[in-house]
């Protein structure tokens, strides 16, 4: 998708030095996947502790000795 930005040359010169063997259009779609991977892993995080899990090891266990 071609797209226009207007963006802050402080901003671009500091994303084009971490990544100086990438173009402008490169770099920008490193950052946009970086940060949508952030948000991502942000959102697990916040799920962190909120899943019940029930341990049925001693029942498979007893299944697996009668078998």
């Amino acid at each position: 998708m071609r797209t226009t930005l207007e963006l802050d040359d402080r901003l671009m010169n500091a994303l084009l030095a971490k990544h100086p063997d990438s173009t402008k259009a490169e770099a920008v779609a490193r950052a946009i996947e970086s940060y949508i991977r952030e948000d991502a892993y942000e959102g697990l995080r916040a799920m962190r502790g909120t899943l019940e899990v029930e341990d049925v090891s001693a029942g498979l266990r007893a299944i697996d000795r009668t078998s």
